[in-house]
Parts: C-alpha cells; sequence; structure tokens
C-alpha cells in the first residue's frame, strides 16, 4: 500500500493552510489584565518538555497560553492573561479544544493555526507563554516565522506530550498551574478529578463488555484519510490501556509521526467495527464522504457505528470526563461486525 507518514506539525500545517480541515471561523476578542491565581515573591522554575528550563525570581502573573493549555490551566484554576489558537465559535459555542475558557476575561492574540499577533502579544507584557510540544523540540501554535520575536518577548514553556497518555498530561498541567499559584486541592478541581475518575470506570467497564471490539481513529479532509496511531495520540494510549483495541496503521511509525496517509480508496484496508473521526474536520468532509462508496461501504458506517473523537481537547479532568462518559456511551451501543 502507498503511503507516507505525518507528523503533527505537518499534518495541521498541511491542512490549516488550505483550510481543509482546520478551516475554522473567528472569534470576539476581550481583554481584562493579567493572570489567574494570586502572584508573589516566591521563585519559578520549570523545565519543559523540550529541556530548557525557565527561572524567574517570582511566581508569573501574566501569562499567555495555547488554547488547550490555556483551557487546561483554566481548568486547574490558573486564569491566563492571554490565549491564542482554536478559540473560533460554531453555533455560539466555544471550539472544544478551548474548553471552558471566559473569552471576555482574556484577551485573544490568535484564532486559529498560523495566528499569532505579535503587537497585541507584547502589549500583554508577558511573562510567560505556554504551549504543547509535541516532538520536544519546537511550540506547536507559534508560528515557526515568529520564534525570535516571541522568545524575546518571554520565556515559554512548552508541555511535554510526545510518550505521555492522557492522565500524565493531565498531571502535568495540574502541577504547573500549582507552580503559578492554583490549589490543586480546591473544592471544584476535587470534584472534577473525582468525576474524571468514575468516566474512566465507566469507559473501562464498556471495554470489558465487548472484547475486541476493533476501533479506528481517523483524520479526514477532502483529498486524504489519515490513520492515527493511538501510541501517538494521549487520549487513544490512555484508552489502549484501558483495554480498547485499536486498528493500527500499516506503515511503520517513527518518533513524531501521529498519522498514516492513505486515500480514500484505501480505506477498506483497515477493517473495523467502529470508526472514530477527528471532530475538527469541517463541515463538508462529511457530506463530501457521503458520496465516497469506499467509505459508505465500510460494515461500521453501515452499521451507524461512527462518532466524533476529540483531539487536543483541554488536558483537564473537567473537560475529559464528559468525553469520556461518551466514549462509554458508544461502546455500549456498538456491535462487533465480525
Amino acid at each position: 500500500m502507498s503511503a507516507h507518514l505525518v507528523t503533527r506539525r505537518g499534518f495541521l500545517c498541511g491542512v490549516g493552510a488550505t483550510g481543509v480541515l482546520l478551516g475554522l471561523a473567528a472569534c470576539g476578542d476581550a481583554g481584562s489584565p493579567g493572570g489567574g491565581a494570586s502572584g508573589g515573591t516566591s521563585p519559578f522554575r520549570y523545565t519543559d518538555g523540550r529541556g530548557r528550563t525557565v527561572e524567574l525570581a517570582s511566581r508569573p502573573t501574566r501569562v499567555v497560553a495555547q488554547s488547550s493549555a490555556a483551557a487546561a490551566l483554566w481548568d486547574a484554576g490558573f486564569r491566563v492573561t492571554g490565549a491564542y489558537g482554536e478559540l473560533s465559535t460554531t453555533d455560539g459555542k466555544l471550539n472544544y479544544q478551548a474548553g471552558n475558557i471566559e473569552l471576555d476575561k482574556l484577551d485573544v492574540i490568535g484564532r486559529t493555526w498560523g495566528e499569532f499577533n505579535l503587537e497585541r502579544y507584547a502589549a500583554l507584557r508577558p511573562e510567560l507563554l505556554v504551549d504543547l510540544s509535541f516532538d520536544d523540540k519546537t511550540l506547536w501554535y507559534v508560528p515557526q516565522a515568529s520564534v525570535d520575536e516571541v522568545d524575546a518577548l518571554a520565556p515559554s514553556i512548552g508541555m511535554k506530550m510526545p510518550g505521555l497518555d492522557l492522565p500524565q498530561i493531565i498531571d502535568g498541567f495540574m502541577r504547573l498551574a500549582a507552580q503559578l499559584g492554583a490549589d490543586p486541592e480546591a473544592g471544584p478541581v476535587r470534584a472534577a478529578r473525582a468525576d474524571f475518575e468514575a468516566a474512566v470506570a465507566e469507559v473501562k467497564a464498556a471495554i470489558a463488555a465487548k472484547p475486541g471490539l476493533r476501533v479506528l481513529a481517523v483524520s479526514r479532509d477532502a483529498e486524504k484519510f489519515y490513520i492515527a496511531d493511538p501510541k501517538a495520540h494521549p487520549d487513544l494510549k490512555h484508552l489502549a490501556a484501558l483495554g480498547m483495541t485499536f486498528v493500527l496503521p500499516s506503515a511503520q511509525l517513527g518518533p513524531g509521526e501521529y498519522f498514516q496517509e492513505i486515500s480514500w480508496e484505501q480505506i477498506g484496508s483497515f477493517p473495523a467495527d467502529v470508526v472514530i473521526y477527528d471532530g475538527r474536520e469541517v463541515t463538508s468532509v462529511a457530506g463530501k464522504a457521503e458520496k465516497i462508496p469506499t467509505w459508505t461501504n465500510l460494515p461500521a458506517v453501515r452499521a451507524g457505528q461512527v462518532y466524533p473523537w476529540k483531539p487536543a481537547a483541554p488536558y483537564s479532568y473537567l473537560a475529559s470526563a464528559p468525553i469520556y462518559r461518551d466514549v462509554a456511551g458508544w461502546l455500549g451501543k456498538a456491535k462487533p461486525l465480525g
């Protein structure tokens, strides 16, 4: 089978530039000065996924973060000053990657992939920037052309992603939020943790009730299919550890590679009982799929066992619990298709 492998940044940059997969509408913005929990004179030190150490004389309060990271910190009790990334609204609802962020309580310096307003960022007098690093080298949503200017304005943290599962990444954000002054034992945080643990238990029980059910995770655009490697995606990695059986890419993926790219005609080579598709795709892709026989003839499609997948949702207990309950729900309905 002819195919090539796709890295996280390359995949999103390629489709984002054309608006095929991440063609998301713009959002509103607002402004409120500064940060989350109260600052203080305590020194701040953090070594990130790139091996870089940030050392500050006092705890930063003016923190700007990529949307998924900003939402994770928000749910952990720290309110960022500004955010960039997927902050669009659809039908009046905030993009799921932005979680529970309240846009009227922060400044927006970028609204989708490739947007990062340097002037607005500088005007916020940032003390720290937080993004994700999927390759232990770069910041996911900071445009490569702006890296030097961004670095000159404030130190940055690239949260480690490769090799970690979802609970490990949530724990990392909880620890960072605590270092920024949030209370990890605050009532809402404890309640969210308990709710997430209960949702995980529901998923584990649902998986045990359907042993061997085959799940295929995909991203789609108008021209290609992308088969996800569950080992490379934190949520899928955790679901696999809970016992879920995933259909794997047919090609060997190396470090930093997240998807195998194939054509729509090749999708039948990956038989599955359930297909989960990337929730970031534009709506027109679903319409195209309905006209492609290799898609409509898939057993999972004929059985109505196709469900949305939410990669890059905020790495928090609060955001993850309802997603896991959705997983438990479709597992309960799905049937093996032979």
